[in-house]
Formats: structure tokens, sequence, C-alpha cells
């Protein structure tokens, strides 16, 4: 997933969160965003690593007036309050996924979702993040907009997590499907093709057809579909058995691929 944004503050929390002791809560750090915007001190800065810290950390849980916070600040009318506050959420909730996933509060959810129309590329692109990691998985009735999103945003990073949001669809319904059928069979868009190949590190297709093309991407001439396409299959399993030979054959054949090729083929063979 593209999580240029939120990688960048986990590098600077990295560096920082040794020297931060002073914490607070999201409800202060909310009310020195809004009372600094557009812009942020130096100070400011320190002060969001030393509150998010433990939140970052996993020592610290999301209570509820810090929930009334995320919210307050997610309907800000200012949108560098929106834009901080989507972001602030999507690092906690992406820090927590693979651990224990969130559940956000329903008004929280509401708000998250409706910044998916923002204009601002940040807000919205978080927003998407969020809901794609949150716990309970991503609601079925937002795969009309999350395939909207995936067609015809205009800034190809939120296409990619848009893609990934709806990979997260459990089961995924008929029009999903067919979506992912006609982005792999167009193999003349190499982007958009790894795009959605990428979508399936975090959750695997389970319709045959879909899998039967994530297997012939393997022969893409293009290396970042191939890579995703390994990816994709180390996810998949067992049910992408008959892609053996061809990673056998990339890993004996591409060096630079064979440990990707190694860990498909033992995903598929166990």
């Amino acid at each position: 997933m593209i999580m240029a944004r939120i990688v960048g503050f986990l590098l600077t929390l990295t560096l920082c969160i040794g020297t931060a002791q002073a914490q607070g809560n999201l409800s202060e750090l909310i009310s020195l965003i809004r009372a600094e915007s557009p812009h942020q001190s130096d100070s400011l800065r320190v002060r969001i690593v030393e509150i998010t810290g433990p939140y970052m950390e996993r020592k610290r849980d999301l209570a509820e007036a810090d929930w009334k916070a995320i919210d307050s600040g997610l309907s800000d009318a200012d949108s560098y309050v929106r834009d901080q506050t989507g972001a602030i959420l999507a690092m906690i909730t992406y820090t927590f996924y693979e651990i224990r996933p969130i559940r956000l509060p329903d008004t929280t959810r509401d708000l998250v979702v409706a910044r998916f129309g923002e204009s601002n590329a940040n807000v919205r692109g978080n927003a998407v993040r969020t809901i794609g990691v949150m716990a309970g998985g991503v609601p079925a009735n937002l795969g009309t907009q999350l395939r909207q999103m995936a067609r015809t945003d205009a800034s190809n990073q939120i296409r990619s997590v848009a893609m990934a949001a709806l990979a997260m669809i459990t089961p995924p319904d008929l029009e999903t499907n067919e979506f992912w059928v006609q982005n792999l069979t167009n193999v003349s868009d190499k982007d958009v093709r790894g795009m959605v190949l990428s979508a399936f590190r975090l959750k695997a297709p389970s319709d045959p057809r879909v899998i039967s093309l994530v297997i012939d991407a393997l022969k893409d001439s293009d290396r970042f579909v191939r890579q995703e396409a390994i990816a994709a299959i180390s996810k998949i399993g067992k049910p992408a058995e008959s892609a053996l030979p061809l990673l056998e054959q990339i890993r004996d054949t591409d060096a630079s691929l064979r440990g990707n090729a190694d860990a498909a083929i033992r995903s598929v063979t166990k």
C-alpha cells in the first residue's frame, strides 16, 4: 500500500520518541493544530510526537475523549484541521492494524467516510486508509464509492489506496470481481495492473477468475507487475497452486525475484 506520509511520520517518531516525555491527549493536540492553522511550529511538531507517541507504540488506546476530539477535528470548517486530524487517525489505525485493528465508533466512521469527497487529496486519502484497516472490515455499501475512486480519482496514489480498501470488502460483490477482471485483463496499462495486484497484499481474492488472472500476471514483461503478482499469490496460497511451474521458472531465472518466488512456492505448496 502507498503510505508515504504515514511512513514518514513513523520515521520521525522513531527518531524523537526517546526524548519525548511529556504526554497529553488528542483533545489538546487538536486544539493546538486548530490554533496554529495553517502552519506548524517546531514546538507543535514536538508536541505531536509527545502526544501521539504512546498510541503509536500501542501503549495507549483511544479513549472516549479522544474520539470526541477526533470527531471535532474531522468536522472542523478548516481543511487544514481536517487534514491533520485525518492523518493522525490514519497513522494510529495503521499502526494497530496487524496487532489489533481499531473499531471506529459509528459517528467517527461516518465522518471519515464523508471525507472521501474532500477536494484535498491528503484528506480523502487518509480517510480511505483509515476505513481500509479498521476492525470489522470495509462495509460492503462503500463498494460503489471505492470503485469510482479507484477508476477516476485524479491522484494515482488514492486510486491505489481505494483499490486496497476495496479488496478488504468480504465477500466481494459481483461488481468488484468484475472490476478486478477488467483491470487485470488490461495488459496495456501496467500501472493499473500493478495497483490491482498490490491491493491483494493484505486481502487475497477468492474468485477463481481473478486468481487465474493473478497467475497469468506472472508472465508479464513488466517486473513490477510480476513482483506484485508473486506477492498476491503468496497471500492467496493453496488456491493458486497451479502457479507453481511459473514460480519455479521465476525462481530459477530471475535472481532479483528469487526470494519472493521461494516464499510464494512455500505458500502454494503447504
